[in-house]
């Protein structure tokens, strides 16, 4: 168990989430380094990323080629298709004390990490309201966001939340530690199955979702299949939680994107196992038929 100050991070994934966190911690005076390997560490190394038009000044950190101490945080920001080949890019450069926060989408990426580095370290964590994007090695944002953080049985200690969390302060980013961190990891993930899906099916902006019409529509019959599942999983939701995406959805920028749709619009492959899939297999598992899912698994999964 550690309760250090965390004075170095590790950012794997130099995505939009990734490499506006290390532009955070940079910028925080925290020690950062991005993480990536090969033809993909030869690229950040030569032409490097600008982040809201500033040029990314965190070092690139390549398994093969680099030696440098633990990190205190290892941010994990990548596509969950890509998780394992990134934890193995991330071990030469983390250690027992080490805390691990990863920003992925769905419920089982905590799981991976701690089978490849050991629970002790591992945080849960959900990215709420962040709006950025990726062109060729410009990232934007127009918010970003706010990170929620917690623990759970099995995982780490409650103070390395604090220490994550007087990072983040550091960084200048928002966050807050809930009581009830497996709930909140549910509503995440009934709000990414329903928006990221409805918006990449049908190319749409976050503003089309706040007004009644088929896009609505679609986003809600998605929601309430997931809200279906959630009780004989273990983790109930219920109206108060729809009720706070309508909040929250309401609060994004209009004619931001999400990141499933995004991947859509650039032709990389999308999260839909990871949402519609997981959504499907629980009915099967519970007898809740799930049409809306399933007609999403079969557009996406193409």
């Amino acid at each position: 168990m550690s309760t250090q100050r965390i004075e170095s991070v590790a950012v794997v994934g130099a995505g939009a989430m990734g490499a506006m966190y290390a532009a955070h911690f940079v910028e925080g005076g925290l020690r950062t380094v991005v993480v990536a390997s090969g033809e993909r560490a030869e690229r950040l190394r030569t032409h490097g990323l600008t982040v809201n038009g500033t040029p990314l000044a965190a070092d690139v950190a390549d398994p093969a080629r680099d030696e440098l101490p633990p990190v205190d945080l290892a941010v994990i920001a990548v596509k969950h298709h890509d998780l394992a080949g990134a934890l193995e890019d991330l071990a030469p450069f983390v250690g027992p004390d080490t805390t691990y926060v990863s920003v992925l989408n769905g419920l089982d990426s905590e799981e991976a990490v701690a089978e490849r580095f050991g629970s002790d370290g591992v945080l849960l964590c959900i990215a709420l309201g962040m709006a950025a994007g990726r062109e060729g090695r410009e990232i934007t944002y127009l918010s970003p966001g706010r990170l929620v953080i917690g623990t759970a049985d099995g995982l780490a200690d409650a103070a390395r939340v604090t220490a994550v969390g007087d990072a983040l302060d550091r960084a200048g980013l928002e966050w807050d530690a809930p009581q009830d961190m497996q709930h909140e990891m549910w509503w995440k993930f009934m709000v990414n199955t329903a928006i990221n899906q409805a918006s990449a099916v049908l190319r749409a902006p976050y503003a089309d979702f706040t007004v009644d019409g088929p896009a609505r529509s679609l986003m809600l019959a998605l929601l309430d299949e997931v809200v279906a599942v959630s009780g004989p999983a273990g983790t109930p939701l219920g109206d108060a939680d729809r009720e706070r995406w309508d909040e929250v959805l309401r609060s994004l920028p209009g004619d931001g994107r999400t990141s499933m749709l995004q991947d859509v619009l650039a032709g990389r492959p999308t999260e839909v196992d990871l949402f519609a899939g997981r959504v499907i297999a629980l009915g099967r598992e519970h007898g809740i038929p799930t049409p809306y899912n399933q007609t999403i698994a079969w557009i996406l999964g193409r």
